[in-house]
Parts: C-alpha cells; sequence; structure tokens
C-alpha cells in the first residue's frame, strides 16, 4: 500500500466558504460558455502529485491547470499579477487547519479550454507557491463553479476527457450507474452512497483529491458500535499543510476496511477507506476505475465500469514524513506496528537505507511528495536513522499488514 504525501486539494476548498452560503451563490453563479451546440474530446495527464492537469488558454497563452471537482476557480499570485486582473472582492478564509487569511476574488473574463470558451466565471488568489503547494507545480486549479457550465465525461481508462452541452452526444452504454447528485453553494458535488447496507449522506466527488475515499469519523463511530466496522488501525501526527500553513495540532485517523460500499448500482466489496475528521470524499484512486460523467444541469452523476479494482492489501512501513525547515521529519505513525515501536512524533530523519536526509531541500522534497518516500525501495524492511533530542538512533523497521 502506497502512502504518498499528496496535497489534498480538498483544503482549497475552503476558497469562499466562509461567506453565508446565499452570499457564495450569488458570487459564484456568474459565468456562461459562449459556444453552443458544442462536444470536444481531448487527452489528459496526470500531475506529479497525482491530480488531472489541463491546459488552458488565458489570453493566447497556454497555462498549466489542475480540475478540482471539491474546489473553486483558483489562480496563483504570480499569474494574476500577469495579467494584471481586478479584485472583485475579498473574504476571510479559514482553512482546514483553522488557520485564517483574506483573500481576493476576481472575475477572470475568458478561460478556453481545448477550444471551449469560459466566460466571466470567478477565481480566488492564492500564493501556490508556498509550503507544500509548491510542489503542484501549477498555475492554478480549475473548479465546479465553472466545471457546472458543461456536461463532462472522463474516459480514465483512455485518459480522454469530452465537454459537451448535450448528454444525449455521448455514446453512454445501457449497463451505466446512475446517482442523484446534490449541488452544494460553491458547486461542488455531492452523493448518497451506502456504506455497510447504512445510508451515507454528503459524499463529495473530489477530482482534486488523487487518493483514496474518506469517511467522516461521524459514519466511522456509528458503524464501529453496531458492530459494521471491525478492522481498522489508529494513527496520529500533525494536522497537515492547509492553505495557509501547517498547525502545531495534532490530528488522529484511521483506516478501516469496508465490507461493502456502493455508488449507485455498483458494489465494491473489501475497501479500505481513511478516517478523518473531513466530509465523507471520493477520490480518482475509485474513480479511474470508471467512466464519470457529470451533469450539473440535469443533477446527474453516471459511472460506468471501465477495469477491475486492485486489491488494496493494506501493507506499508507505517509512517508519513513532513517538512520543515529543511528537515524531514516524522509526522504521522500508525499505531501497534514496528514504526510505532520505534519512532516519535517529531523525530528528525537523517537517513533510510544509507540514503542521506539530514538536509533535506524543497526540491528533494517534492520529489518525495510526489513519488512517495519508499515508491523506489523494493524491500519489505528499512533501515532509519533519526536524530531525538540530539541523540542518533538507528532501528530497523519491518513493513506490517495494517489491516
Amino acid at each position: 500500500m502506497k502512502f504518498k504525501n499528496v496535497v489534498y486539494l480538498v483544503v482549497l476548498s475552503i476558497m469562499l466558504s466562509s461567506c453565508a452560503g446565499a452570499k457564495v451563490r450569488k458570487i459564484l453563479k456568474v459565468g456562461e460558455v459562449t459556444q453552443k451546440n458544442y462536444k470536444v474530446t481531448f487527452p489528459f495527464e496526470y500531475t506529479k502529485t497525482g491530480h488531472i492537469l489541463l491546459k488552458v488558454t488565458i489570453k493566447g497563452e497556454v497555462y498549466d491547470f489542475i480540475l478540482d471537482t471539491g474546489a473553486t476557480n483558483i489562480i496563483s499570485n504570480e499569474l494574476a499579477d500577469k495579467l494584471k486582473l481586478i479584485t472583485a472582492g475579498s473574504s476571510d478564509i479559514a482553512d482546514i487547519n483553522d488557520k485564517s487569511a483574506n483573500l481576493a476574488y476576481v472575475k477572470l473574463e475568458d478561460i478556453e479550454i481545448s477550444g471551449i470558451n469560459f466566460k466571466g466565471t470567478i477565481g480566488s488568489i492564492l500564493d501556490l507557491k508556498k509550503g507544500d503547494l509548491a510542489c503542484l507545480e501549477v498555475d492554478g486549479l480549475i473548479g465546479s463553479n465553472l466545471m457546472r457550465h458543461a456536461v463532462w465525461d472522463f474516459d480514465f481508462q483512455n485518459k480522454m476527457i469530452t465537454i459537451t452541452d448535450n448528454e444525449e452526444t455521448l455514446n453512454i452504454p445501457s449497463d451505466y450507474s446512475e446517482s442523484k447528485i446534490f449541488v452544494g453553494d460553491a458547486y461542488q458535488v455531492s452523493i448518497t452512497t451506502k456504506v455497510n447496507g447504512e445510508k451515507v449522506l454528503n459524499n463529495v466527488i473530489d477530482l482534486g483529491n488523487p487518493g483514496n475515499t474518506h469517511l467522516s469519523y461521524t459514519v466511522f463511530n456509528e458503524q464501529q458500535e453496531s458492530k459494521k466496522i471491525n478492522k481498522s488501525i489508529k494513527g496520529s501526527g500533525g494536522s497537515g499543510f492547509g492553505a495557509f500553513g501547517k498547525s502545531a495540532k495534532m490530528r488522529k485517523s484511521h483506516l478501516a476496511r469496508i465490507e461493502s460500499f456502493k455508488i449507485g448500482d455498483y458494489d465494491i466489496n473489501d475497501a479500505i477507506v481513511i478516517v478523518k475528521d473531513l466530509d465523507n470524499n471520493i477520490g480518482l484512486e475509485f474513480l479511474k476505475n470508471y467512466r464519470v460523467i457529470f451533469n450539473w444541469a440535469t443533477k446527474s452523476l453516471k459511472l460506468i465500469k471501465q477495469s477491475k479494482r486492485e486489491q488494496n492489501e493494506g501493507v506499508a512501513f507505517g509512517f508519513n514524513p513532513t517538512f520543515e525547515k529543511n528537515k524531514l521529519l516524522v509526522d504521522y505513525i500508525y499505531d501497534d506496528i514496528d514504526a510505532s515501536k520505534f519512532l516519535k512524533y517529531r523525530d528528525q530523519i537523517l537517513s533510510i537505507n544509507n540514503r542521506n536526509y539530514s538536509n533535506v531541500t524543497q526540491e528533494q522534497w517534492c520529489k518525495i511528495m510526489q513519488n512517495g518516500l519508499f515508491n523506489d525501495l523494493e524491500t519489505d524492511k528499512i533501515k532509519i536513522k533519526v536524530l531525538r533530542n540530539g541523540k542518533e538512533l538507528e532501528f530497523i523497521i519491518e513493513k506490517a499488514k495494517l489491516l
């Protein structure tokens, strides 16, 4: 099981969300597509962090944007300055770590995607060169407030996207599964699922989450009490990097094995989910097995099976790092495995299998973020040297089956 320190873009979906719901919708509802009766199909790639990468054209120049249904449009400080955008307003925003900042938002006169022109949508300005966000290496995000103006068809198997204003022009097989979507104030999409036979509301369909499905602690605790979830492992550590930086607050999470996870007519057995204090969230790791069609106008999400889901064995070294002042630190550890016996939160990692991490650059950290700390280690055992309270310690840690 690969644990990558991916930048989970749901932290950016806080854009404008501190306003009252009606105000958010009023701000974000603007925009349109200039073409009529259109249908375009184009290829896409993934970024180094595993997000969907779009090439968009603004004022004749091409820029790299991430596609994120869990966020509103975002553009970098640098791009906003280059385009000489005029601020339309601002709002005090809090991220997932409860850190606040006042963010400006602007009207984007035209964003062209494969020849289709999205006019007059709103975007927030954010420093995408700061901290972990720098590892995204993009100029901005395309969010749900822009996407809602068209029907989007994602063929993940062939890495193709189709945009149209008429779903009937799409070749949709008869064996699709359909779910009603609920559209939030920022036009993010959520659906109802069933976990172990119990209805679960507000599952955000989040293309900005390149990883596993997330389950809220509300659902997890209820299902543990009713004995419907009986396989889980707890972990704890740092609170992660939000839109405005790290927090000193500790956090906990669980991994849990779900016997039945049902979306529409599709029932997924033996799925591993991450349990956090965030909303229920379905990310790319799940969606990549399907062709996925979003239609905001008809409030419909269609899934068509494309590939067999890989069985997740849940095997890992069981800890994650973070980066701070050129140091690689132990940030998160799962309980009751080798890692928890030897490592402690905030240990400085000096080396792993004689690979030196005593002085880590931002570029090196981004490679770890993008590839994972252990991705190129073909071994079930590592030798790790850490610095703790001024003393160097060395341990042998074996991979463990977490669930």
